[in-house]
């Protein structure tokens, strides 16, 4: 045999089962993670790491009807005791998902605004048909304001003692 291609055949096989190894080790990583999560499933994204620029839920106890003007809300009747919950999450791209009461409804940027009340703090109000809903970031008021019937029905945190 030749001295040349014996020293040939002992560098392929020491450069074969030099890069053997790691290629072996990264294929059965590869092999454990894709069962790892084959066995967990699709997790999905994580709430509340996806880009929500508001994320809140609040319980409203009480409320009150009123009917309103150009002045704001008068002829107000009593006030009695409801639950309902409200969840709003406002995404980073605009888009706005309100539950109210288990009932979902979804909102581009352009049907709802964002404003401040000297009086409650900042707000969202929402827009769809001739009715609109503001509900304070703070969660201590909603109102829902029907336009064609000029009423308000106001929902509350907290019992309203200046109303």
């Amino acid at each position: 045999m030749n001295p040349l291609f014996k020293n040939l055949s002992r560098t392929a096989l020491k450069k074969a089962s030099f890069f053997s190894a790691p290629f072996s080790a990264v294929l059965g990583l590869a092999l454990s993670c894709g069962t790892l999560l084959t066995a967990c499933g699709d997790l999905g994204p994580d709430p509340k790491a996806d880009g929500a620029r508001y994320n809140k839920r609040f319980n409203f106890y009480y409320v009150q009807d009123c009917r309103f003007d150009s002045f704001g809300a008068y002829d107000c009747g009593k006030i009695h005791s409801t639950s309902m919950f409200v969840s709003l999450r406002v995404d980073s791209d605009g888009l706005a998902n309100l539950n109210l009461d288990g009932d979902r409804y979804y909102y581009l940027e352009s049907e709802y605004d964002e404003g401040y009340d000297s009086e409650l703090g900042s707000y969202f109000n929402f827009y769809q048909d001739s009715d609109e809903l503001t509900l304070y970031k703070d969660g201590s008021e909603m109102a829902w304001w029907k336009n064609d019937d000029g009423t308000v029905t106001f929902y509350f945190y907290d019992f309203p003692y200046l109303y």
